[in-house]
This record gives structure tokens, C-alpha cells and sequence, in this order.
């Protein structure tokens, strides 16, 4: 579970990221300082690729605990079932 929450607060600080690049590609667009601009760009593209693979491990992480909880409840209810039958 601590994994999961590791991948979550860095997902958040890559989202961070990628809002204050584009802010400083936006500023150096504003100052026509193409240069600059196509950096904060290339930047912006590999945060966009981070959060992407991040919350690609996230989904899979969180998945594999409701498989888990999933067969968890089915193994209850088939011994419910067969108390009940009983």
C-alpha cells in the first residue's frame, strides 16, 4: 500500500511540473524567446510521458488490490453458500 501512495505523491508533484513549464513556455513565447519556449516545451512533453507511466503502475497497483479484495469477497461468499446449504 505505501507503494501505491509513493506513485501517487509523485504523480502529483509531476503534475505540478507540468503546469509551471507550460507557464514558462507561455512566458517565453510572450517574450518571443523561441529558444527558451521550445525547451520548456521538450520539458513539458517528458512530464506529460512521466504522468502517463505513473498513472499506468497506479491503475495496475490499484487493480491487483481489487483482484485481491475481489477474490476475498468471493471465497466469503462461497463459504457463506456452503454454510447456508449445510
Amino acid at each position: 500500500m505505501q507503494t501505491l501512495h509513493y506513485l501517487e505523491d509523485a504523480l502529483q508533484q509531476k503534475e505540478q511540473a507540468l503546469i509551471q513549464y507550460i507557464r514558462y513556455m507561455r512566458e517565453a513565447q510572450d517574450n518571443q524567446d523561441t529558444e527558451i519556449a521550445a525547451l520548456f516545451a521538450d520539458l513539458a512533453k517528458a512530464e506529460e510521458k512521466h504522468i502517463t507511466v505513473i498513472r499506468d503502475q497506479v491503475a495496475d497497483l490499484a487493480g491487483d488490490r481489487l483482484n485481491q479484495y475481489q477474490a476475498v469477497n468471493q471465497d466469503k461468499a462461497q463459504n457463506l453458500d456452503d454454510i447456508q446449504i449445510r
